[in-house]
């Protein structure tokens, strides 16, 4: 039985799957979010959705502003002894130093069929590009961005009257069921993690407000 996992996301994106794990029992012991940040009309404060959610079914939230050389995060997460940390459009980068800090390592849901669309926007870049597929992976991190082995991919097709919103939710569903069977995997020893053809990446930069 799992003693802990720790969950990093912030987008609504994420909610799901952090839902996903407290419902089937998996014991999510803490969450990490992006800091609150004002919002353009009225200049009030939000959380994220990922932080909200974490309130509702009363997990520790963490919200550090910065990770790279953060020796209180670093220490909480060393100290907290967790089995292993899933990874959902977190929007930081995590330092190298933090990614033995699980027994089973940092494990990232990313939103494109990788190396296909490393990155920030991998969504949206897949529909700019006129893709016909895109799906999610399931990928250990490394110390470059979106490199890690993947032990599963799952595609979806990208229908004529698809946008950002319609393949979201769609990618969020698929994410939530399938990452029961990959922790189960992954305790168990039984994830095979295939090295990523690094020659055929592309990457999704991050789409500006302008």
């Amino acid at each position: 039985m799992l003693k802990k996992i720790i969950f990093m996301g912030t987008p609504i994106f994420a909610v799901p799957i952090l839902k996903s794990l407290y419902q089937n029992g998996y014991p999510v012991s803490v969450v990490y979010s992006q800091p609150p940040k004002k919002s353009s009309r009225g200049m009030k404060t939000q959380k994220s959705p990922v932080h909200l959610m974490a309130e509702t079914l009363n997990i520790e939230a963490r919200t550090p502003d910065v990770l790279k050389g953060n020796s209180i995060e670093e220490s909480f997460l060393k100290n907290h002894d967790a089995d292993l940390a899933i990874v959902v459009a977190y929007g930081k980068l995590l330092p190298e130093s933090f990614l033995n800090l699980t027994k089973k390592g940092f494990i990232n849901i990313h939103a494109s069929i990788l190396p296909s669309w490393r990155g920030a926007a991998p969504i949206q870049r897949a529909i700019i590009n006129l893709d016909k597929k895109t799906g999610i992976s399931v990928m250990k991190i490394n110390n470059k961005l979106d490199s890690g082995p993947v032990c599963n991919k799952y595609e979806i097709e990208i229908k004529k009257q698809d946008n950002f919103e319609t393949i979201s939710e769609k990618l969020s569903l698929i994410a939530s069921e399938k990452i029961l069977d990959e922790i189960d995997n992954i305790i168990d020893g039984k994830a095979n993690f295939i090295e990523q053809e690094h020659d055929k990446a592309t990457y999704a930069n991050k789409i500006e407000k302008n």
